[in-house]
C-alpha cells in the first residue's frame, strides 16, 4: 500500500541526499585509472553523525534511515569491494513486514456488509487479520575522477494491486541522480521535493494519523472513503518528474520539483487506461513543490523545522476532451512542521492548510465553492536505548459542502489517538505495536461538491438506520508484527 509519508521513500530518497545535505563533508578523492581490471572506488567520505542517543543523532542522520539495515555513516548501505565493470556499485536493500491487526470498525457492522447499505441480517467482517508488506531497493552508483556521484535507483514495492494474489511487484520509485558540492539533481519517478524533506511529528515505528492501521481497514465503496485525512503534503502519486535538493549551508537546506502532468513510468497513456492519455489534462498538471528546511542543535538540544508548499492546475478537460464545465479550484497546500530533541524525548507536531481534498495534502483538487481544508497533529516520543514509547493526538477539517437540496452540511471533522512502542530485538529487526482510536464525523461518500456552486451536492455515509441515522465512523485499530531491514 502506497503511504504519503510512510518513511519507506525517506530511506531510499534522503540516504542519497545524505552527503549533500551535509556542508561539512570531506570532497572525495578522484577514482585511480582502472589498469586490467576496475579499481574499487575511493571510500565513501566520512560525514560528522552524532552518535546514537544523543539530541544531535536525530538531526544530522538522514530522516528515514531508522527502518534500513546496515548502513554507512552517509545513510547508504555499505559499499562492496569490488565494482562492476563499468565502475559503478550496484548494492541491495529494503525490508520485510509482517503485521496482526484487531480491527472494530462501524463499516465491519453487518448491516454495512455489501458496502451499500446491504442487509441487517448479513453477519459482520471478520475482526483479526495478518498482513504482510515488502521492499526490494537496488542502488547503483559510482564517483566521476571530478568528485560528482551520479547513478540510479530501483525501488520495488509489494504494492496494493487490484488483481492477482495480491502480492505482485512494482516499482515505486524509479530514478537518477547526480551529485556535488551544489546539491543534488534527481530525474524520473520519485517523490516531491517538500515531501522528501517534510518535517513531520515524530513517532515510532507504524504509529501514526496516517500509518498502519490505515491498512487494516475497509478504503472504499460507500462507506469506506479515503480512511485518513492527516496525512503530509503529497509525495507527489510518483509523477516523472525534475527535483533539486540543496546542500546544507548554516543549517539551511531546500528543495524544488516540478512535473509537467500526473502520468509515470515509459508509457504515454495512463497505467489503468487505454483511451486516457498522460497529457489529455485530465489531471493534476504543472505540480511546483518547494520546501526550506532547517536542522540543528543548541547544547544538548537539536531542532528541526521546515515550510513547504505544493502548487498544481486543476484537470480543465472531460476524458472525452471536451472542458469541464465546472472546473474544480487550483491546488494549493503548506505545512509546517516543528521537531525538538532532548534526553531521549522528541516533541513536536505539524500544521497544513491549503485548498486541497481527500487523504493527500494537494493531491486532488477541490470543487467549486469549497472552503479549504486544514489538520494539525502532535507527538512525543521517548527513547531509551532499543525501547522507544510515543503518544500521538491529531485533527482534521474538510468542508462537504452543500447536500443534493443544497442545504449546507457540517464540516468533515476527524480526530486520531494514537500511543505505540517499539524494540530493537537485533540489528535490522525491530518489534513494533500501536493502538490506534480514529472518530470520523460526517464521511461523504464521494468527493464533496456545492450544489450551489454548479456541483451535485455531497452525501454523507450513515452507519445508523434510516430512522436514526448516524454520520460517525468510529474505527478502533490494535497493530502489532516486527520488521526485518537489510
Amino acid at each position: 500500500m502506497r503511504k504519503i509519508l510512510l518513511g519507506t521513500t525517506a530511506v531510499v530518497g534522503l540516504a542519497l541526499v545524505a552527503q549533500a545535505a551535509n556542508a561539512q563533508q570531506a570532497r572525495p578523492a578522484a577514482r585511480p585509472a582502472p589498469a586490467a581490471a576496475p579499481a574499487a572506488p575511493p571510500p565513501l567520505p566520512a560525514t560528522s553523525v552524532a552518535p546514537t542517543g544523543t539530541a544531535a543523532a536525530i538531526f544530522q542522520t538522514p530522516v528515514g534511515i531508522t527502518g534500513a539495515g546496515p548502513h554507512g555513516a552517509d545513510g547508504i548501505p555499505n559499499r562492496p569491494t569490488t565494482p562492476t565493470t563499468s565502475g559503478i556499485i550496484v548494492r541491495l536493500g529494503g525490508f520485510f513486514d509482517f503485521s496482526m491487526g484487531n480491527v472494530t470498525d462501524d463499516v465491519d457492522r453487518g448491516q454495512f456488509r455489501n458496502n451499500n447499505g446491504g442487509v441487517t441480517s448479513a453477519r459482520g467482517r471478520q475482526r483479526n487479520d495478518f498482513r504482510t508488506e515488502a521492499e526490494i531497493n537496488l542502488y547503483a552508483d559510482g564517483v566521476a575522477a571530478n568528485g560528482m556521484r551520479y547513478g540510479a535507483v530501483f525501488e520495488l514495492q509489494m504494492d496494493n494491486m487490484a488483481a492477482g494474489s495480491g502480492t505482485g511487484v512494482d516499482y515505486d520509485e524509479l530514478y537518477g541522480f547526480v551529485k556535488g558540492s551544489w546539491g543534488e539533481l534527481r530525474f524520473g519517478q520519485e517523490d516531491a521535493a517538500a515531501n522528501l524533506m517534510q518535517v513531520r511529528r515524530p513517532s515510532v515505528l507504524w504509529m501514526g494519523s496516517d500509518d498502519a492501521w490505515d491498512e487494516f481497514t475497509i478504503q472504499s465503496g460507500t462507506y469506506g472513503s479515503a480512511s485518513y485525512v492527516m496525512s503530509g503534503l503529497t509525495d507527489g502519486s510518483d509523477k516523472t518528474k525534475i527535483i533539486y535538493l540543496s546542500p546544507q549551508m548554516m543549517g539551511f537546506d531546500v528543495g524544488f520539483s516540478y512535473a509537467p502532468n500526473d502520468g509515470e513510468g515509459e508509457r504515454t497513456q495512463r497505467a489503468d487506461s487505454t483511451t486516457e492519455f498522460q497529457r489529455d489534462r485530465t489531471r493534476i498538471e504543472n505540480e511546483i513543490s518547494a520546501i526550506m528546511r532547517y536542522r540543528g542543535t543548541f547544547g544538548d538540544v537539536g531542532v528541526a523545522a521546515s515550510l513547504g508548499g505544493v502548487w498544481g492546475d486543476a484537470p480543465s478537460l472531460n476524458t472525452n476532451g471536451t472542458p469541464i464545465a465546472v472546473k474544480g479550484q487550483n491546488v494549493t497546500a503548506y505545512s509546517a512542521g516543528l521537531v525538538l530533541r532532548a534526553f531521549g524525548f522528541q516533541v513536536g507536531g505539524e500544521y497544513t492548510w491549503g485548498n486541497y481534498n481527500g487523504s493527500a495534502p494537494a493531491g486532488a483538487a477541490l470543487a467549486r465553492g469549497l472552503d479549504g481544508s486544514s489538520h494539525w497533529v502532535g507527538s512525543a516520543v521517548y527513547t531509551i536505548g532499543a525501547f522507544s514509547v510515543g503518544a500521538m493526538y491529531g485533527k482534521g477539517s474538510q468542508d462537504n459542502g452543500t447536500s443534493t437540496t443544497g442545504a449546507a452540511l457540517s464540516d468533515r471533522e476527524q480526530t486520531y489517538l494514537g500511543v505505540g512502542v517499539s524494540y530493537v530485538l537485533a540489528p535490522g529487526m525491530t518489534l513494533f505495536a500501536n493502538y490506534n482510536q480514529v472518530e470520523d464525523q460526517n464521511l461523504p461518500v464521494a468527493a464533496p461538491s456545492s450544489r450551489n456552486a454548479g456541483g451535485s451536492g455531497t452525501t454523507l455515509a450513515n452507519f445508523g438506520t434510516a430512522a436514526s441515522p448516524d454520520n460517525t465512523r468510529d474505527i478502533t485499530v490494535l497493530v502489532a508484527g516486527v520488521r526485518i531491514a537489510f
